[in-house]
């Protein structure tokens, strides 16, 4: 078996036939808009055999570290690995890794009751199905540049047709305030993208869409809601929480490298 570099950021595992049986990546962002206190965030990505595991995971953190001293601004180095994966968290604990972060399912009952929070002072809500080609190029480049993301149209026209698909906007005379993307799965409405434009952050653009989505679910006649919240993101288990969804289940663990 031998560890074989593809490009600085990835490698993969060969067997003595030369077959591939696991490979790792990692990836630097910059996710100021989620992260403002860290914006630098380093991700290690391993599927693998077990018997290549820790040779491929030792590569990527070899990798990242190097990465990580290059850095200017504060920077953190996570790997993402299953809830279940107990070998991959023990190999990242003697690397240096605890487990500090990672993907919580967030759930709330869908009610009608009326909105109870005020929209910013000359604001108001839009919904459309994103058919528009321009405005389908607007909402991905808004995308990427918030989640540090590489998607393309096709991705987002695959969002699109989900059953019931909605984006929820809310804009102001001179511009868009925030805007979410809703669709149903089963008896369940999903919340699967949320994002605040930077000058509209803390006036609650953010919680007033998420009840307009409720309405919607409701009038869909589905019973729940779920979203899915990255807990170490500062604002977003708190702002779940405050409009009454709960933890259901974690999807996903990230280790985080001890500083």
């Amino acid at each position: 078996m031998k560890i074989r570099r593809l490009n600085e950021d990835k490698y993969i595992a060969l067997d003595d036939d030369g077959r591939e049986i696991g490979r790792s990546t990692v990836k630097l962002k910059r996710l100021d808009r989620i992260f403002p206190d860290c914006p630098g965030q380093i991700s290690i990505h391993v599927v693998a055999d077990d018997e290549c595991r820790d040779l491929l995971y030792g590569a990527a953190v070899t990798r990242a570290r190097l990465l990580l001293g290059r850095q200017q601004e504060k920077t953190r180095v996570y790997a993402k690995i299953s809830p279940e994966d107990r070998p991959a968290l023990e190999i990242l604990s003697c690397m240096g890794f605890v487990p500090q972060d990672g993907i919580a399912r967030m759930t709330r009952q869908v009610t009608d009751e009326k909105i109870s929070l005020q929209a910013p002072p000359n604001c108001t809500i839009v919904r459309d199905t994103l058919e528009d080609d321009g405005e389908k190029i607007r909402c991905l480049r808004r995308y990427n540049e918030c989640f540090g993301a590489d998607k393309d149209i096709k991705w987002l026209e695959e969002l699109a047709s989900y059953d019931d698909f909605r984006r929820i906007l809310m804009v102001s005379p001179e511009d868009l305030c925030g805007e979410l993307m809703v669709w149903s799965s089963g008896d369940t409405g999903v919340i699967g993208i949320i994002q605040t434009a930077r000058r509209w952050r803390l006036r609650g653009v953010a919680s007033y869409l998420m009840e307009d989505a409720r309405k919607y679910f409701a009038s869909l006649g589905l019973s729940r809601e779920s979203m899915d919240v990255w807990m170490k993101a500062p604002g977003s288990m708190p702002l779940a929480r405050k409009a009454g969804f709960e933890k259901r289940e974690t999807l996903a663990v990230y280790p985080v490298l001890k500083a």
